[in-house]
């Protein structure tokens, strides 16, 4: 007799043999895994001109974050020239490109220009 405690969904499980439950559980476990790998984060750093303040920093910050899918982080940093700043978006996403982040900029992208963006 089984324990009247036990959820009804679960029955159809204890009632498989050993060796099904098994399988079962190892498939989904492998299923589990592969869609995690799918979700790592990618890391895009490029050359972005135009970013003078804390504002535009935050400008960019939102259209980035609020446009492309799936985007985790935003961070411009000083870069190599007094001009050029360095440009780093995370995201689960592998289909970030330079023209879709300077789409996203909307009609910031008149004030800042993506000069490069590539994962890294």
């Amino acid at each position: 007799m089984l324990d009247k405690s036990i959820p009804a969904f679960l029955l159809p499980l204890i009632k498989l043999p050993i060796m099904k439950k098994f399988f079962l559980t190892l498939s989904l476990l492998i299923t589990a895994s592969l869609q995690a790998e799918d979700n790592k984060p990618v890391t895009y750093e490029g050359q972005i001109t135009g970013v003078v303040c804390a504002s535009c920093k935050a400008h960019i910050t939102a259209a980035l974050t609020q446009k492309l899918t799936d985007v985790v982080s935003v961070d411009v940093k000083a870069g190599e020239t007094p001009e050029t700043q360095k440009l780093i978006v995370i995201a689960n996403n592998n289909d970030i490109t330079k023209e879709s982040a300077t789409e996203a900029l909307g009609t910031y992208a008149k004030n800042y220009q993506i000069l490069s963006l590539a994962k890294k």
